[in-house]
């Protein structure tokens, strides 16, 4: 009983989210509609969302937020100023959108294409750069097929081509459609190397248990200064490297992560 103006902002956006979808429209148009709100309204707005996609109605989606957009969409344009810059996959856009933020001075973003037609982001000045990688199993051997749970590393060679002050490699597994499930780099760790030389070579092993759901999945890497690839970005690689989670010794599960779930049964009356 109130004017809509005397409304909180999320309370204004319930109200025109539930104006808009009142009915199933042909076009949907939703202008970062999901960054406000309590969870609960995000959630709710999302299943309804898909069910209109799903239905057979047109959604456009403008946002900044990767992982709506690879969730709801097949198919990105990333605009700067009013011009196109990149129209295709959401995942191949949204990599490439994430290397044009890091982009500075002297740097470069390039795209290449891999065998399944998949395209490789790669960014940064190049003055520390990833010379090889590669993911091993619980035997040490080349893998692209790994257990669900199984303990694996992937080993990578570092090259320093200019004197830098700092260095921090990042190294995060996505899902097949780019979103990260987890991820960290060694400023987070406290691994901090600094005051390289030009010619030093360094080898990093990262390991961790694959407690992933069965899929496909992709390694992103980045070689920065600092905390983040904002400030000064070496190299920026996403998919550098894809592999596949099997499940081979699990019960059977859905989803993208693997936790052991102990189900207690107990009869409490009759």
């Amino acid at each position: 009983d109130q004017p809509v103006r005397t409304y909180s902002s999320g309370m204004q956006m319930r109200v025109a989210f539930a104006v808009a979808t009142a009915y199933r429209p042909e076009i949907l148009i939703i202008d970062e509609a999901l960054s406000v709100g309590d969870a609960y309204f995000q959630h709710k707005s999302f299943a309804r969302i898909k069910e209109f996609r799903d239905a057979g109605a047109s959604l456009l989606f403008v946002s900044h937020d990767k992982g709506s957009i690879l969730a709801l969409c097949d198919r990105a344009i990333l605009l700067e100023k009013g011009r196109v810059l990149k129209d295709g996959e959401p995942e191949e856009v949204t990599d490439y959108y994430n290397a044009l933020i890091a982009e500075k001075e002297n740097s470069t973003i390039r795209q290449e294409i891999k065998e399944g037609g998949k395209a490789i982001t790669v960014s940064g000045t190049g003055e520390a750069v990833i010379s090889g990688i590669k993911l091993v199993n619980s035997k040490d051997e080349y893998a692209e097929f790994i257990r669900v749970g199984e303990a694996v590393a992937i080993k990578f060679i570092i090259d320093v081509n200019e004197d830098v002050g700092s260095l921090v490699l990042g190294c995060g597994i996505k899902d097949r459609l780019g979103q990260m499930m987890f991820g960290t780099n060694t400023y987070h760790t406290k691994q901090l190397i600094t005051n390289l030389k030009k010619g030093d070579v360094f080898e990093y092993t990262v390991s961790f248990e694959a407690n992933l759901g069965v899929g496909s999945y992709s390694i992103h890497a980045s070689l920065v200064e600092e905390d983040n690839h904002i400030q000064k970005n070496y190299q920026w690689i996403d998919r550098a490297l894809t592999f596949n989670v099997v499940n081979i010794d699990k019960t059977e599960f859905i989803g993208c992560q693997w936790n052991e779930m102990k189900f207690q049964i107990q009869k409490i009356g009759s």
